[in-house]
């Protein structure tokens, strides 16, 4: 049974930032803003419930996966066209919950963010900031549907996407999905590799 895609609401975000937390728990470019793995788990909740609530969920443009039970087995996080720089006054909305969040780290992830904002491009696209599926669930195909989803709006509005790798054996997912790599690069210290990849949507038929 196809899973049902669903937009989330603001009264979404503590579900979705659980369902992230524990997706992104092990991921590179997290592990370079916290080393330290029990300080990663214990902030990623409120890192990505803060900008859900300051900034993604505003775009329109999260949406959740449910299982058969009702249960969020997905999450993705798309900034539509010309919104994925956050505004100053969405950004000082949240700072005091992301310097609660990030603490000591603050200036390795503002480091971490000017790098990923260099490497960004400007032409308008649909920005997927993040897709993660529960770890149990890993592999049952709940984030292709998410994925197809928002992919045939692009096809249908014309409409190219983006998207930030932080594993290099996550590419060929995308690849599958009509992404390729546009540029290979480094974070900050020494950091691991990023993949910036880039979907021209499909010509109409």
């Amino acid at each position: 049974m196809e899973p049902r895609i669903l937009s989330a609401e603001t009264n979404d975000e503590d579900r979705c930032a659980e369902l992230l937390a524990a997706a992104f728990a092990n991921d590179p470019l997290m592990a370079q803003i916290w080393p330290e793995l029990g300080e990663r788990k214990r902030s990623l909740p409120l890192y990505f419930r803060t900008s859900l609530r300051s900034h993604h969920l505003a775009g329109g443009g999260v949406e959740i996966a449910v299982g058969q039970d009702g249960a969020a087995t997905s999450v993705a996080v798309w900034d539509p066209p010309d919104h994925w720089q956050q505004p100053i006054t969405s950004t000082l909305r949240a700072a005091p919950h992301l310097l609660q969040a990030l603490g000591t780290r603050t200036r390795a992830a503002l480091r971490i963010r000017r790098t990923l904002d260099h490497h960004h491009p400007r032409a308008p696209h649909w920005y997927l900031v993040n897709i993660g599926t529960r770890p149990a669930l890993s592999g049952q195909g709940f984030a292709g549907a998410l994925l197809d989803n928002r992919l045939a709006v692009c096809d249908e509005t014309q409409m190219p996407a983006y998207l930030v790798c932080t594993r290099e054996e996550n590419l060929s997912l995308y690849e599958k999905y009509g992404f390729r790599v546009t540029e290979v690069f480094t974070l900050p210290a020494s950091g691991p590799t990023m993949w910036s990849m880039w979907r021209d949507p499909a010509m109409p038929s």
